[in-house]
C-alpha cells in the first residue's frame, strides 16, 4: 500500500491516481513493490519543511526523502512531498491541467527516491522526459508526436497544391509564347 495524506484543498486530486504515478515509477525503473508515501501540501506546509530540513525558506514543487537506510515499521522507504498551490500556479501560467502538474511532481519526487537526480541541465532534461514518462504510463495517456513525424506533418500541411485549374493552366501557356 502507498499511503498517501491530501491536506489541501486547491488541486482535486485522487488517491488512486498518485498511487498510480508512484506505482509506475517503481515498475518502469524495475525497482520491486513501492515502498514511498506520498504528501499533498499546500505552499506554506511545504515552505515549512523545506526551510526545516533543506535549509531553503522558499516553497518548491517537490521534495523527496529516502528512509533506504532506517524504513519506517511499515515499510515505507521514502516519502515525498509536493506542493497543489506550486502545481496550479505554474499550471496555469502555462495553460496546462493543474491536476497533471501536481502528478508529474509526484513522478519527480518518486524518481528522486529511485535514484535520479537533476543536479545539471543534461540531468534535468532526462528526469523531466522521464516524469512525463512516468505520468503517461500511470494515467494511460498516448505518447507526445515525435518530433520527425510532427516536423514531417507540419511540412506536409504547408506545400501547396500542385493541382492548377484548367483556367491558370492555359493562361500560362498563353504567357510561354
Amino acid at each position: 500500500m502507498i499511503p498517501v495524506v491530501n491536506r489541501q484543498r486547491r488541486v482535486a486530486v485522487r488517491a488512486a491516481d498518485v498511487r498510480a504515478v508512484v506505482a509506475a515509477a517503481y515498475a518502469l525503473e524495475r525497482a520491486g513493490e513501492p515502498a514511498a508515501a506520498v504528501s499533498v501540501l499546500d505552499d506554506a506546509a511545504i515552505r515549512a519543511v523545506n526551510a526545516r530540513w533543506l535549509g531553503h525558506d522558499w516553497a518548491t514543487d517537490a521534495i523527496a526523502f529516502s528512509y533506504a537506510d532506517d524504513p519506517s515499521p511499515d515499510g515505507v522507504r521514502g516519502e515525498v512531498l509536493v506542493s497543489a498551490q506550486t502545481a496550479r500556479r505554474e499550471a496555469s501560467a502555462r495553460g496546462l491541467d493543474p491536476r497533471e502538474e501536481l502528478l508529474l511532481y509526484v513522478a519527480h519526487g518518486t524518481l528522486h527516491l529511485l535514484g535520479w537526480d537533476d543536479d545539471t541541465p543534461a540531468r534535468r532534461a532526462a528526469m523531466n522526459a522521464r516524469a512525463r514518462a512516468v505520468l503517461r504510463a500511470a494515467l494511460r495517456l498516448p505518447p507526445p508526436p515525435r518530433p520527425a513525424a510532427a516536423a514531417a506533418a507540419m511540412a506536409a500541411a504547408r506545400k501547396p497544391s500542385r493541382k492548377v485549374s484548367r483556367k491558370a493552366s492555359r493562361a500560362r501557356g498563353k504567357r510561354r509564347r
